[in-house]
């Protein structure tokens, strides 16, 4: 898991091919204020969802096993816990279709809370648990980049 600030994602680029690419997308969609839907990038290669909802006290762990996420919030603010994959429990089967597995709250997990030009990046080894109120629900844009591992 990376958690990091807009301005340094050029750091990353080497991290993977799609990451620039990725990144680029995040940097045009803030400019231009684009609107909550998917946007193809490069197919299934690379994806973008803009969702616009209200965080939450509890949220689902997920991993993905074809994917890593870069999940960067336009504004509010968002908390992420996150744990390695070898110690958390599945709660269902996976489903290859939606790329996701869901598991049980992840012991010792790590937190992390991401506010406007923010982003975390998770792996398919990182379970990770979006969508969570720092203090009470409120509203957040964010965009998920499904990059293809």
């Amino acid at each position: 898991m990376i958690a990091d600030k807009l301005q340094n994602c050029e750091l990353y680029y080497g991290s993977h091919p799609k990451f620039q690419a990725a990144f680029e997308f995040l940097k045009k969609a803030v400019s231009e204020n684009l609107a909550p839907g998917k946007y193809e990038l490069e197919g299934k290669e690379l994806y973008a969802n803009i969702m616009e909802y209200e965080t939450k006290l509890v949220s689902k762990a997920e991993a993905h096993k074809n994917y890593i996420d870069i999940q960067f919030i336009v504004s509010g603010i968002e908390v992420m816990d996150f744990c390695d994959i070898t110690k958390a429990t599945p709660n269902t089967e996976y489903n290859a279709e939606k790329d996701v597995m869901f598991y049980t709250d992840c012991p010792k997990a790590g937190t992390c809370a991401l506010e406007a030009n923010e982003y975390a990046i998770f792996f398919p080894h990182d379970v990770h648990k979006p969508g969570m109120c720092f203090g009470n629900p409120a509203a957040v844009k964010k965009i998920v980049v499904k990059v293809k591992v």
